[in-house]
């Protein structure tokens, strides 16, 4: 390993990265901590923060990583599995204890997340759903804040059906098997266009539950066939799409 010094009396300054100019041909860029971001119109996402010095704000990269731009927003993409809860996310958690009025749920983050126990549509003291510790839900970060705990949510502002009808977006999990990714990973997933996960709609049927914090839920026809999926899933994170049109192909294969 070498390392060369700078000359004498010369300041480091961080480098100045504009999301523009920068992403512009190859929509990506390495960035360090600490480094200004130019948003350009963008919103700041993950590993992005907005700094206020005096009347003037600028956007500094928080961790090391992949600086990309995915329409509007900006972001750091790294192998970072670490989740800092957001307001708005939507989030795969884990029921870790069960209360009188709340739920306690990990979601993969510095501290455990809460539920309220009535935090599903049309829910009442007569009339809500018993999660188990163990089970999986599918929830929204209500709110979060660095200094209280994060809260969550299962209502669903888009519909107005009760959570017992079974057809509401937000709620528990039951039956499949649930993995962990990168939080990279999870965005890429998390993609309209998403090449992996449109290539196995064509020969398989399955159900897909991808959250923010990196925690996925995964359900095929069979427990043989939900593993193989996941299996494909997991292996085609820094493959090129023709390489995941060959491994695709081949699990048909096996299944025909």
């Amino acid at each position: 390993c070498r390392q060369q010094a700078p000359p004498p009396n010369t300041q480091l300054l961080p480098r100045d990265l504009r999301a523009s100019d920068v992403l512009g041909r190859a929509r990506m860029a390495l960035c360090l901590p600490g480094d200004r971001i130019q948003l350009q119109g963008g919103r700041a996402g993950s590993g992005v923060a907005i700094a206020t010095d005096g009347s003037e704000a600028a956007a500094f990269a928080t961790a090391a990583g992949v600086l990309r731009r995915t329409g509007d927003e900006v972001l750091v993409e790294n192998l970072r599995k670490r989740y800092i809860p957001r307001e708005g996310d939507v989030v795969v958690g884990l029921v870790t204890h069960r209360g009188g009025e709340v739920y306690k749920v990990d979601i993969r983050a510095p501290s455990a997340a809460y539920m309220p126990c009535l935090a599903f549509n049309g829910a009442s003291k007569r009339n809500r759903p018993t999660l188990e510790v163990g089970s999986l839900v599918y929830c929204r970060v209500e709110a979060a804040h660095p200094d209280l705990d994060t809260e969550l949510s299962c209502i669903d502002t888009e519909t107005k059906k009760a959570w017992s009808t079974g057809e509401v977006l937000l709620g528990e999990l039951r039956g499949g098997l649930s993995f962990e990714v990168a939080l990279s990973a999870a965005h890429r997933l998390l993609d309209v266009d998403c090449f992996i996960l449109d290539r196995l709609g064509q020969d398989f049927a399955y159900e897909l539950c991808v959250g923010q914090n990196g925690r996925v839920w995964l359900s095929a026809a069979s427990a043989r066939e939900t593993v193989l999926l996941l299996q494909a899933i997991r292996r085609s994170f820094g493959m090129t799409d023709a390489q995941v049109e060959v491994m695709v192909q081949k699990m048909v294969e096996v299944f025909s």
